[in-house]
């Protein structure tokens, strides 16, 4: 499931599981659409315990990107392991996808 960790404003940080696929991307669809009409804008995803991404996971990444895009907010993805960094690479979606090298710190002022 997509565990919201952090939210301050429009901004929310969400930890993805071990495996986002055919399986767990129907899972995660309402959770983050949720998310998003509660006002999120900028939406950092927790990939640090994910472990594979199939083309069910690049799917959803791409419609949270346009769902994001088309409200003028940003999609990152942050701890990415090798694979699914370099597979994000090899598609193209690290030039809309920010990709962080590091997990995000929990803003320690949120009171969440």
């Amino acid at each position: 499931m997509l565990h919201v960790t952090t939210r301050t404003g429009d901004r929310v940080t969400a930890l993805l599981p071990e495996n986002i696929d055919l399986h767990t991307a129907p899972l995660l669809r309402p959770v983050a659409a949720r998310i998003i009409d509660e006002g999120c804008r900028h939406l950092t995803l927790d990939a640090s315990q994910s472990r594979f991404l199939d083309s069910s996971g690049i799917t959803l990444l791409i419609n949270w990107y346009q769902r994001l895009s088309g409200l003028e907010g940003t999609l990152s993805l942050a701890g990415a392991n090798a694979n699914v960094y370099d597979l994000l690479h090899r598609l193209g979606l690290d030039t809309v996808i920010t990709l962080v090298p590091h997990t995000p710190a929990p803003d320690p002022l949120d009171p969440e």
